[in-house]
């Protein structure tokens, strides 16, 4: 540096200043990026998915569903594409169809499964026999695991939960099974929470029945497996609170069933749906295949009985039931809680398709409840006591007004649908077949 002797303040000699110069493109660039940075973050943040976000399978050719939602199909994809290390699926069954939506669900797996991530497959034994081919199929590609899981050995149900984990950061709960008929035919609504600490809590009940599931294909017997089941609380306290946006948390209670086999016995599903209608003041509205205080010869009405509570303190209570509720006793009990004050049924009924009969679809099989457009649960659960103390079910409540508004509006999609029936105590009701064989006239598609 070179002194200016006049003002005793030191410049640059020419050298420096050489430098400077040839710097100045360079910083002005790099100011430049500083006022770019900001909204470059600011577009990356808002194409990002949100934390937690409800979403749905719309049937097609019918107008049941909330369109602001994101498809389990599209998410579905999103996940398993980004996944990096690990992806674990528990299912009830694994069915595919050339051509349909599952088709390339399964085809990114196995890309999953290419670039190294570890896949592990758990679905119910009982099912096994129905739909081996696909998932026998899947498990031969490397770095995919298949296990299958008899929960009827060991608390008398079914493996009936749908649920995915990525990474030990995402979770997916929902009514969609690993069904190509579930990602098109048939209403269904799930939730996607992308958060490690929520994850955590499933995965541990993941690991549990994937490590029953491995001493049963040992030959070890029921005590072996139900000792398993420590019943370790889950050592935070809950709700989990997971931020959407500035001024957007959403608050969440996991669950699961059956009570008796399960990490943490605390955070029972039915004690979190009873929780959550004990605590309506205005408005309850709820969608499943079935509601019944009876199933499979258990009897608990805890459901039923709050339900009622709420009723008679002035609550309006909602349900919209599927129709196949009308082959069974279901109808029945419907028809008898219908006659509730307050209380009013519907029968949600989707149209058959042009393309011709479906088995097993074209119903309404979202399982979730909205309360006081505040509380959503969402689950794996039909509303009967059979999934809460026998079965293999996952469940969610989430406290958080946006997405009980978006709940509820795929709720008043189908109670308003042209095509939905009112369930009245003086009423006799057909019966819709939903199985195997095409009703008369009609032909199975792609037979």
């Amino acid at each position: 540096m070179e002194n200016d002797r006049a003002s005793g303040i030191r410049r640059p000699g020419r050298r420096t200043g050489d430098i400077v110069k040839r710097l100045a493109p360079a910083v002005a660039l790099l100011a430049l990026a500083a006022l770019v940075a900001p909204r470059t973050a600011a577009l990356d943040a808002a194409t990002l998915p949100p934390a937690v976000e409800l979403i749905e399978t719309r049937p097609v050719e019918t107008s049941v569903g909330n369109p602001d939602l994101r498809t389990a199909h599209e998410v579905w994809i999103e996940l398993i594409k980004g996944a990096r290390h690990t992806i674990d699926l528990e299912h009830f069954y694994l069915s595919d169809w050339p051509n349909e939506p599952l088709r390339d669900v399964l085809d990114e797996i196995g890309r999953a499964a290419g670039r190294g991530v570890a896949v592990r497959l758990l679905l119910d034994g009982g099912m096994r026999r129905t739909y081996p081919q696909p998932a026998e199929s899947l498990s031969a590609v490397k770095n995919i695991q298949l296990r299958w899981i008899a929960i009827r050995k060991i608390t008398g149900g079914v493996q009936h939960s749908k649920v995915m984990l990525v990474d030990g950061r995402a979770t997916v709960v929902g009514s969609q099974n690993l069904d190509w008929r579930a990602l098109k035919h048939i209403h269904e609504m799930g939730v996607v929470v992308r958060d490690p600490q929520v994850t955590t809590a499933y995965q541990r009940v993941f690991d549990l029945d994937w490590s029953a599931a491995g001493l049963q294909s040992e030959g070890k017997d029921s005590l072996a497996v139900r000792a398993l089941a420590n019943r370790a609380l889950l050592g935070v306290r809950l709700p989990y609170r997971v931020a959407q946006a500035p001024g957007d948390t959403v608050e969440i209670w996991p669950g699961w069933s059956p009570k008796t086999f399960a990490p943490d016995s605390n955070a029972w599903d039915l004690d979190n749906v009873v929780r959550a209608v004990d605590a309506a003041k205005g408005e309850i509205v709820l969608q499943s295949l079935h509601l019944s205080p009876e199933d499979r010869g258990i009897h608990d009405p805890r459901l039923i009985d709050a339900l009622q509570r709420a009723a008679a303190r002035g609550v309006r209570v909602r349900a919209a039931i599927s129709d196949w509720t009308v082959d069974g006793r279901g109808i029945k009990e419907l028809q008898e809680f219908s006659k509730t004050p307050n209380v009013e049924a519907r029968l949600s009924i989707l149209p058959e398709w042009s393309g011709g009969y479906i088995p097993f679809a074209r119903v309404d099989h979202a399982k979730y409840m909205v309360v006081d457009t505040l509380w959503t649960w969402v689950g794996t659960s039909n509303l009967e006591p059979g999934y809460f103390h026998t079965s293999r079910n996952y469940g969610m409540v989430l406290r958080n007004r946006n997405i009980a508004h978006q709940a509820r509006r795929s709720f008043e999609s189908a109670w308003q649908s042209p095509t939905a029936v009112r369930v009245r105590p003086d009423t006799t009701y057909a019966q819709r077949t939903h199985r195997e064989t095409p009703p008369a006239g009609m032909k199975a598609y792609g037979r």
